[in-house]
C-alpha cells in the first residue's frame, strides 16, 4: 500500500485540486528543513522556489526560505519551487514538544507589498494533517493580510502540515506563497477573518486531467536561467 501511495504523489502537481491526504510515513522524506531558533520549531517543506533577482539597481533579493513561513514577519515568505500551479507540495511545522493547537493563524501570500501579493500566486484550498491524525480540508480566504483557521477538532501534536489543493496564480507567477505560519492554543484575534476547516477521511488524488504545468521553464518561472520564478 506504501508503494502505491508514493506512486501517485509525483502525480498531485499536475492533478485538479484534489491531492492525497496521506500518513507521515508515506510522505516524501527528502524535505528542505530550517530550524526558526527564536520559536524553538523547525520548519520543512518539499520544494524552495529561486530567488528573486532585483529589476532594478538597489533592489534587494528576495529570498523564499522555509524559516520564512514562520519568522514572524509577514513581508518574508516562503514559496514552493516546481513549475505551475505546485499543486500537492506542502509545508510544515514541527514543535519541539507536544503542543495543544485550536487555531492556525495564516497570511496568504507574500505579504512584501500590495503588488507583491497581486503578482504571486495565494492558496485558495489546503488539507491540514496532524500527527494526531487530524485531516481537515479548508476553503482560505482570498485575503492580503492574516486569516485565522479553525481546526474540526483541537489537536494535541508533534507537527502540523498544510498540503496545497488548489491555487489562484498571481498576474505575473503561478507559484502561491506563505507569507506566514503561527499556531495557536485557544486566542485568537477578533480582528480578522475565521474560516472553518471541515474534517475529512484520506483520499488519493484523482487522475490528472491536464498539465496545470505552466509559468515556464525553471524552478517556478519563465525564466529559470537567471533564477527568476
Amino acid at each position: 500500500m506504501k508503494r502505491a501511495l508514493l506512486s501517485v504523489l509525483p502525480l498531485a502537481a499536475l492533478a485538479a485540486p484534489a491531492v492525497a491526504a496521506v500518513p507521515a510515513e508515506d510522505l516524501p522524506d527528502n524535505l528542505n528543513c530550517q530550524q526558526v531558533p527564536k520559536r524553538g520549531w523547525t520548519v520543512c517543506a518539499s520544494t524552495v522556489r529561486l530567488p528573486l533577482f532585483p529589476e532594478k539597481p538597489g533592489e534587494p533579493t528576495v529570498f523564499f526560505h522555509p524559516r520564512h513561513a514562520a519568522d514572524g514577519d509577514p513581508k518574508t515568505a516562503w514559496s514552493p519551487g516546481q513549475r505551475g500551479l505546485n499543486l500537492g507540495t506542502l509545508i510544515e511545522l514541527r514543535f519541539s514538544a507536544v503542543r495543544r493547537l485550536r487555531y492556525l493563524a495564516l497570511w496568504n501570500g507574500d505579504g512584501r507589498s500590495p503588488k507583491a501579493w497581486a503578482d504571486n500566486g495565494r492558496l485558495r484550498q489546503v488539507l491540514i494533517q496532524t500527527s494526531d491524525g487530524l485531516t481537515d480540508r479548508v476553503d482560505l480566504a482570498e485575503r492580503n493580510g492574516m486569516q485565522m483557521v479553525v481546526l474540526s477538532r483541537p489537536v494535541e501534536t508533534a507537527w502540523i502540515r498544510l498540503i496545497a489543493t488548489a491555487v489562484t496564480p498571481g498576474k505575473r507567477y503561478r507559484p502561491f506563497a506563505i507569507g506566514e505560519l503561527r499556531p495557536s492554543d485557544g486566542r485568537r484575534g477578533l480582528d480578522v477573518p475565521v474560516v472553518s476547516a471541515d474534517r475529512v477521511d484520506d483520499w488519493l488524488p484523482a487522475a490528472p486531467k491536464s498539465g496545470n504545468r505552466g509559468g515556464g521553464a525553471g524552478q517556478g518561472g519563465p525564466s529559470g536561467s537567471t533564477g527568476r520564478p
